[in-house]
């Protein structure tokens, strides 16, 4: 097996001092191998801890723990790596010095890019993928058999992972004479803004007539999620995977929407909206902040803790 997670505690004081992150090692020297989650416990691991459930450390041989000084003192069986700051983003950080690796600039192959495509500095394209004309930004990524259909525009730093599409057509029609189906082409287009991650199987459809389909910056979408005609998702957005969002919605930013969950088309979900897992939204959510979940979709009791819920980003 192929461990995609080793290092070594010399590798990590590297990477601390070059995120310019203070440490100290409180117990004895040990010789970790690999990160690990406490959820699933091996010897010689390097671990994190923020002091919420102290019982799930109990078990650990010969590793080392990443946390505050206020939250726990090294024992016989793991010593502290003393860090100043939430352990959660430092131990987030440094894994994405250890193994998030260097963009490289490279167009495999076998990927096909139309000969009117922008492409700028350090853009990745995988095998078997296609670039119609379109934009793909600096330092962008797109992994293997993934198809950017024409008149997409895609900013810098966004990652598509495999499978994934952008600028589908979407299934627009109405009934004609004689009872048949009249499809309306899609010449719209789709934006999607700097530092946005895609997962795999993403589907994001275009836009209608001059609509753009817009994914604003740092969103988050993860697999299996499809986003429909001309919908419009705010900036620093997170959904989990196999959500679904209908034409033309519009999603504040800030939003969390859970997994399985779907929101319908021409609704508008105020910023910072939570939406519980397997929820369908089928009208207006227009208060900041408010969680709703079931179906359909119903304004829930405020809670101190929201489960699977990223922190907040904080105010600069």
């Amino acid at each position: 097996m192929f461990d995609l997670n080793k290092c070594t505690l010399e590798e990590v004081y590297a990477q601390l001092n070059a995120l310019s992150i203070p440490f100290r090692l409180e117990g004895p020297d040990r010789e970790i191998s690999k990160v690990c989650s406490l959820l699933h416990k091996e010897p010689n691991g390097l671990y994190y801890f923020s002091g919420s459930k102290p019982h799930i450390i109990e078990g650990l041989k010969d590793s080392i723990i990443v946390c505050n000084d206020q939250v726990l003192e090294p024992s016989e069986d793991y010593s502290t790596l003393v860090v100043k700051g939430d352990p959660q983003v430092v131990f987030y950080k440094l894994c994405a010095r250890l193994f998030g690796g260097r963009n490289r600039s490279e167009i495999h192959p076998t990927a096909i890019i139309h000969p009117e495509a922008e492409i700028g500095s350090e853009v990745y394209v995988g095998p078997y993928s296609v670039v119609g004309r379109s934009r793909v930004g600096s330092g962008s990524r797109i992994e293997a058999h993934c198809v950017i259909f024409d008149g997409c525009d895609i900013g810098e730093r966004v990652r598509i992972d495999p499978h994934s599409c952008i600028g589908a057509a979407g299934a627009v029609w109405v009934w004609g004479d004689g009872n048949q189906r009249v499809i309306l082409p899609q010449v719209g287009g789709v934006r999607i803004e700097d530092d946005v991650f895609l997962a795999s199987d993403v589907t994001v459809v275009r836009g209608l007539f001059n609509e753009w389909t817009t994914i604003g910056k740092g969103t988050l979408i993860a697999p299996g999620s499809k986003i429909g005609h001309s919908v419009m998702i705010g900036s620093n957005c997170h959904l989990a995977n196999n959500v679904s969002i209908a034409g033309s919605a519009i999603i504040g930013d800030g939003t969390f929407l859970g997994s399985g969950s779907s929101v319908r088309s021409h609704a508008r979900l105020a910023a910072d909206t939570i939406v519980g897992s397997g929820a369908a939204v089928v009208k207006d959510v227009l208060r900041t902040g408010v969680t709703v979940a079931g179906v359909p979709a119903v304004e829930m009791e405020p809670k101190s803790q929201r489960k699977g819920v990223p922190t907040a980003k904080p105010e600069n």
